[in-house]
């Protein structure tokens, strides 16, 4: 049986049979269902399992398809090995029509250049910025580069020399956005105001509070269980257990005491839910329409007829994070304390919240002639 064929057994599991060495070998694909089953016999082929050669052939190599690369990348590492899959998947979603069934020697400066064209006015997608355009090819680099890392082995598919080679949309300058004392003031009671009939505290309401007070990212905010926060020693631990840790760090935030009365009165109201958040649906309509009423943009142009959902305010649930980290800064905090708050290297805090920080070169500037310098009368 030098050929792999697919089978299933008695226990109703497929499984592959093939031999080597005149020796038959078998290899379960851990599934019962038939379409399953084909797709990852599939990539068991394109894997070259069965071999004990190196890397594929040429000719194997040029008729691979970046879907089906991205297939194995997202099977083998982004659904098990990542903080965030849904946002690479979200990338591909958008990757896949353009470059899906392009092989890897088709993917150029050109093709690349018009994904970005197309992606920009809304040809696929929505129409997007630079930034978003380079997310999403950052993600596709990264599927490339997985399969030629030498750690893949035998199993490795691409080598360096494959990687084709392109230039990425221009980094976007950090953003600005952030919101004033009074602005989010303005943001908590139009949250309060949601749902005025309603005795337990809206999703949106617990999830501004949890995150201009924590700090937290989106997704860490959305995974947490009440089973990590810790009321005796007021701590929230953000880390989902068994998860792979990432330069994304989720951090062990101290409950603030601002906090604290408003996290015991959502424990009260959790029901059985263990997530906090009750389940890991979007909050971003939610925000959005809370922003509106709130007034803190300005008069916002009507909706179209028919038109449910609100249009983009230009705050998202990333700009309560950056608001907290920013009123930090602007308070005294040291950077490298929002660093350890935020899970962010010192560089990049330094980066994009040091100009938010005077006073911590106030001494140094008052130094300069030590009062010997007087101002004229």
């Amino acid at each position: 049986m030098p050929t792999p064929v697919l089978r299933q057994i008695d226990n109703e599991y497929y499984y592959v049979f093939w031999s080597e060495k005149r020796r038959s070998r078998r290899e379960s694909l851990g599934t019962k269902e038939a379409a399953e089953a084909e797709r990852r016999f599939a990539h068991w082929l394109l894997l070259g399992s069965h071999r004990k050669s190196g890397p594929l052939d040429e000719d194997a190599k040029q008729s691979l398809t970046v879907s089906e690369l991205w297939q194995i990348y997202d099977e083998r590492h982004v659904q098990k090995e990542t903080a965030s899959p849904k946002s690479i998947e979200s990338s591909w979603k958008n990757l896949s029509v353009h470059f899906g069934n392009a092989t890897i020697d088709q993917v150029d400066e050109d093709l690349v250049k018009d994904y970005e064209d197309a992606r920009a006015i809304g040809a696929i997608g929505r129409p997007s910025k630079p930034a978003t355009i380079r997310k999403e090819l950052i993600a596709l680099r990264a599927c490339f580069s997985w399969h030629a890392n030498p750690q893949r082995g035998k199993r490795r598919l691409l080598e360096s020399r494959d990687l084709p080679n392109f230039i990425l949309p221009e980094e976007s300058a950090p953003r600005e956005r952030w919101l004033r004392t009074e602005e989010i003031a303005a943001l908590m009671a139009a949250a309060q105001a949601l749902h005025p009939n309603e005795k337990r505290m809206s999703r949106a309401e617990r999830f501004l509070w949890l995150a201009l007070e924590t700090a937290a990212r989106k997704q860490a905010i959305l995974d947490l269980t009440w089973d990590r926060v810790d009321f005796e020693i007021g701590a929230i631990d953000f880390q989902v257990p068994g998860q792979r840790r990432t330069k994304k760090k989720k951090a062990v935030v101290p409950i603030s005491r601002a906090l604290m009365p408003i996290l015991k009165r959502m424990h009260d109201e959790r029901g059985d839910n263990k997530l906090v958040m009750d389940n890991g649906s979007s909050v971003w309509f939610s925000i959005q329409i809370i922003v509106e009423r709130s007034g803190i943009i300005g008069p916002r142009p009507p909706r179209a007829k028919g038109q449910r959902k609100p249009q983009a305010t230009g705050i998202s649930p990333h700009t309560l994070r950056h608001t907290a980290a920013t009123h930090m800064a602007r308070r005294g905090v040291p950077l490298y304390d929002i660093a350890g708050i935020l899970g962010n290297s010192l560089a990049m805090v330094e980066k994009v919240y040091a100009k938010h920080c005077p006073d911590r070169l106030r001494a140094a500037v008052n130094s300069i002639s030590s009062g010997f310098l007087e101002a004229a009368e």
